[in-house]
């Protein structure tokens, strides 16, 4: 199970890996692109702010494909959760309801987007895209 884990105590917040998720998944002038990545601020009552970002967690037991009627939702040999099939996604946003993480996210045309962990640059012996930009450390990549 590949994922993309984030340390909270290295996380700068500077959304470097957010930008370069998004040049890697969409053109530079396409203007309804989603993030994949989930960006949070958190303040706690000591006055202490700390950032995180997180992406599909690829999890083992992968509710999202379990929930997916249509079948979108296939597992790659590096064990990323891919919308391989995401022609197939009619929107009914039962993945959404079934992951834990809130990872589903859904563009203009109402079909699934999510992290696939960047598959194919993992697949090449590269680096996702969010972990090569991490200029903290904080992202890496857990096989």
């Amino acid at each position: 199970m590949a994922r993309i884990v984030c340390d909270e105590n290295k996380c700068s917040g500077c959304l470097a890996c957010v930008v370069a998720c998004m040049d890697q998944h969409y053109e530079e002038t396409q203007e309804d692109a989603v993030s994949l990545r989930l960006y949070e601020k958190k303040v706690f009552p000591s006055g202490l702010v700390r950032y995180a970002t997180r992406s599909c967690l690829h999890c083992t037991a992968a509710a999202c494909m379990e929930a997916c009627p249509m079948q979108v939702f296939e597992r790659t040999e590096n064990g990323f959760v891919v919308a391989a099939n995401r022609e197939r996604c009619i929107g009914c946003k039962k993945c959404a309801a079934a992951c834990p993480f809130d990872v589903p996210r859904f563009d203009a045309e109402n079909k699934v987007v999510k992290c696939d962990g960047c598959a194919v640059r993992v697949a090449c012996g590269l680096e996702p895209a969010c972990v090569r930009v991490c200029n903290t450390g904080a992202l890496k990549l857990v096989p």
